[in-house]
């Protein structure tokens, strides 16, 4: 087998994948091909909800089942969805996820009873909860290495499996798998041209959907914790696994996760963009307000926003940490998007930083997958792992500090082929800007 590499944080980390069927929401009238079926399917039709939870994990005597796959099975699938994002033909990609991704592994103890955090832990209250989204081609397993380390350092991360068609691929209890949606995969009733209109008319749809995804799935964690297994209605394990319910919740006592006060939202790219969306959008119908006091956001991508006019629903903003990557603070359009709503957070809410040498992956778990990683794709992983667990912590000025910040140069290197000048931020590889 391979594993990634171990969080070697306090405590030892467990992952659940839980599933919950919900009631069917069509949040668009586009449509893409159904697969095998003839015809046509809804592109945004929602059933069920899937999140992966990592968590310190109290370890039973007896054999405890180690790893979790990184790659979505069947592997013909994810095959699938990763040739269609990327373009390459799936039989370039065959030997790479048949091979690799059969043996690629999640270093976690897999459905391991949640350790109670009034034992043996030295602490006085319950784990904190944070809700993670994905960016495109993500997935609840492709960020592994920052939530099984943000769950060592004693807290539940619950990663979602968006079905947006914003991920490679997904498998649905009932129905068609779920591909990654193209632009040419789309069409709509009445025959609209699908262009740049439309397709940011999608995305903001997407971020609907995305929106509801993320009130379910804290909806079914806070009923688990407060209320107990009967609460959380139909919450199983998606591999049909036998789960320590009591390890979650007892009842009247003690809750084991907080869930009513300062429950942290982080997203990569377009999961920036979701988490933007729910700070600035009123909760669906029937849902309870997410209590969020502070949110983490890697590397945004929100051009379906209305930025920099955003208002948050709450008359006290939270505090916002963004973490850049150097590519794109250097996409200058978007950053000048970016730094007019840091600019607009009010009461000095919120802060943003890049990552010198960073890049749009530097976030997710690809650049440091065995055999391919490199020592500068695990300088930055832990760079991006320190600022976010000091931002967690209540820390983060204190770090920022002691790395020495330094401020945003931009020096030309060279040209690209369509004579475009080369640029690069000045600094060293892991150097923090703040901006």
């Amino acid at each position: 087998m391979l594993f990634l590499q171990k969080a070697g944080g306090r405590f030892p980390v467990g992952a659940t994948t839980f599933k919950l069927p919900v009631p069917r929401i069509l949040f668009s009238r586009a449509k893409v091909a159904a697969g095998k079926s003839d015809g046509l399917k809804p592109a945004l039709l929602l059933q069920e909800v899937v999140f992966t939870a990592y968590y310190p994990a109290a370890l039973p005597h007896g054999n405890v089942s180690y790893g979790i796959d990184w790659l979505l099975r069947p592997l013909e699938l994810s095959l699938l969805g990763y040739a269609r994002f990327s373009g390459f033909s799936s039989w370039i990609l065959w030997l790479i996820v048949h091979l690799y991704g059969r043996l690629l592994k999640i270093p976690v103890y897999r459905n391991a009873p949640l350790l109670n955090p009034y034992e043996n832990t030295a602490s006085s209250s319950p784990w904190p909860l944070v809700i993670f989204s994905h960016g495109l081609r993500g997935s609840r397993t492709a960020y592994s290495q920052l939530c099984t380390r943000i769950a060592s350092s004693g807290r539940v991360v619950l990663a979602i499996e968006h079905r947006d068609g914003s991920g490679h691929a997904c498998v649905p209890s009932h129905g068609d798998p779920i591909l990654y949606i193209r632009k040419p995969d789309l069409s709509w009733p009445s025959g609209q041209q699908v262009d740049e209109h439309t397709m940011m008319s999608f995305h903001r749809e997407q971020l609907a959907f995305r929106r509801r995804e993320v009130y379910y799935t804290f909806g079914a964690m806070r009923d688990l914790v407060l209320e107990g297994r009967q609460k959380a209605g139909e919450l199983q394990a998606v591999d049909g696994a036998s789960i320590d319910w009591s390890s979650w919740s007892i009842g009247s006592q003690k809750k084991f996760i907080e869930c009513d006060e300062d429950v942290v939202l982080v997203g990569h790219s377009f999961g920036g963009a979701t988490v933007l969306s729910i700070l600035t959008n009123n909760p669906p119908e029937s849902e309870c307000l997410i209590p969020v006091h502070r949110a983490l956001i890697l590397d945004p991508w929100f051009e379906a926003l209305p930025l920099p006019d955003l208002h948050f629903i709450d008359k006290a903003p939270p505090r916002v940490f963004i973490i850049n990557s150097e590519q794109f603070t250097l996409w200058k359009d978007h950053f000048q998007l970016l730094t007019d709503l840091v600019e607009s957070w009010e009461q000095g809410q919120g802060q943003l930083v890049t990552i010198v040498r960073s890049y749009h992956k530097s976030f997710s778990d690809f650049p440091i997958l065995p055999l391919v990683t490199t020592g500068t794709a695990r300088l930055i992983m832990d760079r991006v792992s320190s600022l976010c667990l000091g931002f967690l912590d209540g820390n983060v000025d204190e770090l920022i500090g002691v790395l020495s910040p330094r401020k945003m140069e931009i020096r030309v290197i060279g040209q690209h082929p369509d004579g475009r000048p080369k640029r690069e931020l000045v600094g060293d590889l892991g150097d923090i800007i703040v901006h």
